[in-house]
């Protein structure tokens, strides 16, 4: 746990220069980057004991937190017993890892602490910090930055995009806000069950599929935009020349050309796997890609915090943002949460820069749309995005549902001017115990993940998504057309909206559909010995699905999505060499047809 000890000096030689009651933005303190380059930094106290009852202490953390009325944690997060108890943990590995160390006395034991919070390189992991990241923006982390860069520097400008919560409009905590909040932590969640109250779990998982989704998943065969941009002959990556949609990227290399894909069309033998990209770092979170296929998106990279692929020309563009990509399905626009202004026209992307700065004319800001953002566009009409209570989701095994029964999903129209994306008022929705909404191509479904026992999911739940416009607000309803009883991780729909795609760990029960003859199958129990994750297919209209990757032990293949014709992407890591490869399945095509 926290060692208050180590903090004395520290706090000794910060007497005059701690926070006491500003926020990391506004500190009383004389700021850091006024100190001459040369000059001593005066490293502040991380935190500073409180000293409370346990009761008195926890209701005042936890209201901080966005327990009650107050809005802060609980705009994008579950505030269940079971996400404060995996904070906690979160928080202990930090206080005997990567934050064991508070008092660094020079520029390499500050750039030691930085390093550690880094997970494959920039973004920095908020999980490495658990409830510290609430102090991402205060004076001892500024300082750390300034004694391990100088002041002001890249560094510490790229960490306050990626890393300081609450994120959004919400306010920042200060430093006498967090020593309440920190110490509660150090003291092991004392009153948790007094001031957090338990959620009723909701009930069990029983499939239902009601008749509303057949015609749809029928109007959109002709009305969906796989039909529009078909219809409006929109360009799709690798299919010159090609017959049909099946028929495209036949210039990519087959999975079973490499010795460390060959067996990854077993569980689909009818199906193939194209190999689009490979790349040598770690990214961050999810993948999505641009509806004619050509760009693909995602936090991480060589030469930036995000990187999008060009897979026409195999460049790998460094982008000024954190993570959370997302294209629209008319191939007119993109969004990376972190950027300047993150929301801009593709055609930016098509002028073949040398990198994304989010400060390009094409790029505006629309500050309303929190983190794990979905896009959609109504036919003729506005875009559409949701976001609200997620569980972050950087593969390493299926995600853990921390949602509450106060749960709410965030809907916000959006317009484009000719010059700029504007936001209609947001339309907030209740969505008990349910959280990592996503939104269909056409705004016309939402779909989330269902909270369940042991802060486990608890299969998917899909809603209509009914808007009417008067004059400029809209008004919404959104009643229940589907329970699929089905668990995983980061799902999306088709274009043609029949199909559901989503990332699932190896189970106990999943020897057959991988395809092997019992869970004793020493293949399937060398998939079960490590985290090993398939892409799976889901048929909306039958809640039929089916396994259509079974990539090699150690290997996740997590984040599918879909292009416009049909064709699936999604990224495999743990290749050989320690990168990751982008690649596309051709399984919606063939068991559609």
């Amino acid at each position: 746990m926290f060692d208050r000890a180590r903090l004395a000096p520290a706090l000794l030689l910060a007497l005059a220069a701690a926070c006491s009651g500003g926020s990391g933005d506004n500190p009383d303190a004389t700021p850091i980057d006024a100190v001459p380059i040369d000059a001593p930094v005066v490293l502040p106290a991380f935190r500073n004991p409180v000293d409370l009852p346990d009761l008195q202490l926890a209701q005042r953390a936890a209201e901080r937190l966005g327990i009650g009325s107050r809005s802060a944690c609980d705009e994008c997060h579950g505030l269940t017993r079971g996400r404060f108890a995996s904070w906690l943990a979160e928080t202990q590995s930090a206080d005997a890892g990567c934050m064991s160390d508070t008092t660094p006395t020079n520029q390499t034991e500050a750039r030691a602490i930085i390093a550690c919070l880094s997970e494959g390189g920039l973004p920095k992991a908020p999980p490495r910090l658990g409830i510290y990241t609430t102090a991402g923006n205060l004076a001892w982390f500024e300082a750390v930055f300034t004694m391990a860069y100088g002041p002001a520097s890249a560094e510490w400008a790229a960490w306050l995009n990626d890393v300081p919560m609450p994120r959004g409009d919400q306010l920042k905590l200060n430093q006498v806000e967090f020593d309440i909040i920190a110490e509660w932590f150090a003291r092991g969640l004392p009153e948790l069950a007094t001031v957090v109250p338990e959620d009723p779990l909701p009930p069990g998982c029983t499939q239902m599929i009601g008749p509303e989704v057949a015609t749809h998943v029928e109007t959109m065969r002709t009305e969906g935009w796989g039909a529009i941009n078909r219809d409006a002959n929109l360009l799709m990556l690798g299919c010159a020349g090609a017959a049909n949609p099946a028929d495209c990227l036949s210039s990519f290399p087959l999975s079973t050309s490499e010795t460390w894909a060959t067996g990854w069309t077993s569980a689909a033998p009818s199906t193939k796997i194209r190999l689009l990209h490979e790349y040598g770092y770690s990214s961050s979170f999810w993948t999505r890609s641009s509806a004619d296929g050509r760009y693909v998106a995602h936090g991480g990279g060589s030469a930036g915090r995000s990187t999008i692929i060009d897979l026409m020309t195999g460049r790998e563009i460094p982008a000024d943002a954190s993570y959370d990509p997302g294209f629209f399905p008319d191939n007119s626009g993109f969004v990376l949460q972190g950027g300047a202004s993150p929301w801009c026209r593709q055609s930016l992307l098509n002028s073949n820069p040398t990198r994304v700065t989010f400060n390009e004319p094409e790029c505006s800001r629309v500050g309303v749309v929190g983190l794990y953002q979905h896009l959609g566009a109504a036919r003729g009409g506005d875009y559409w995005t949701v976001n609200g209570a997620f569980v972050s989701d950087n593969g390493g095994g299926d995600p853990a549902a921390w949602f509450g029964s106060d749960s709410v999903d965030r809907l916000t129209a959006m317009v484009w001017n000719g010059t700029a994306y504007s936001s209609r008022q947001q339309i907030p929705v209740a969505n008990p115990s349910a959280g990592d909404t996503i939104i269909s191509p056409s705004a016309k479904l939402l779909l989330s993940r269902v909270a369940g026992s042991g802060n486990q999911q608890n299969g998917f739940v899909m809603r209509a998504l009914n808007a009417t416009l008067t004059g400029s607000t809209y008004s919404v309803t959104t009643p229940t057309v589907a329970r699929y009883c089905v668990n995983g991780g980061k799902p999306a729909f088709s274009f043609d909206e029949r199909w559901l795609t989503y990332h699932h760990e190896v189970g106990p029960n999943d020897w057959a559909g991988l395809g092997y003859a019992s869970a004793s199958d020493p293949a399937f129990v060398a998939r079960r010995s490590t985290t090993t994750t398939n892409v799976y297919l889901l048929d909306l209209r039958t809640g039929v699905t089916r396994a259509i990757t079974n990539v090699e032990p150690g290997q996740e293949a997590v984040f599918p999505h879909f292009r416009s014709d049909g064709w699936l992407y999604f990224v495999v890591k743990g290749v050989p060499g320690g990168g990751e490869v982008a690649a596309a399945s051709d399984a919606a095509l063939i068991f559609g047809s």
